[in-house]
């Protein structure tokens, strides 16, 4: 964080003599002064502050989502892959699920003719049509 935005909580006196908390500091070249009852709400108004000024710097936001964290990473991930392209992330993932086939499902043309052929068999011993010749 840069001197600019740095934040401060100090006891203050009103005109009419209540003391009160203050928070005061510049926010992106804007003067931040903020005065509170207790010294935990202006400590809690200073951290939000802080933490504002920090994402604005590093261009992070903060949302309410319900990935974990794992899951977020790995979003931000695939987001940074797919930057620049002419497609959305939607785009590629609805094209993955659509044409992607998982190896497990995958077998042999030999192991596959051989399925084929005694699936006709069957069928042609129950005297079902299609049955193959031969």
């Amino acid at each position: 964080m840069n001197h600019e935005q740095l934040f401060d909580v100090r006891r203050f006196e009103n005109r009419n003599g209540v003391s009160s908390w203050r928070v005061s500091g510049w926010l992106h070249g804007v003067r931040i002064r903020k005065n509170f009852k207790s010294k935990e709400e202006a400590a809690g108004e200073k951290a939000a502050l802080e933490i504002r000024a920090e994402r604005d710097i590093s261009g992070m936001h903060s949302i309410t989502t319900r990935l974990t964290v794992e899951q977020a990473r790995e979003a931000e991930a695939l987001f940074q892959r797919v930057e620049g392209r002419d497609r959305s992330l939607s785009f590629y993932v609805d094209f993955a699920l659509a044409i992607y086939r998982d190896p497990k499902h995958d077998c042999t043309i030999a192991a596959a003719t051989k399925e084929y052929l005694a699936l006709r068999a069957s069928d042609e011993a129950q005297g079902r049509r299609g049955s193959i010749r031969r």
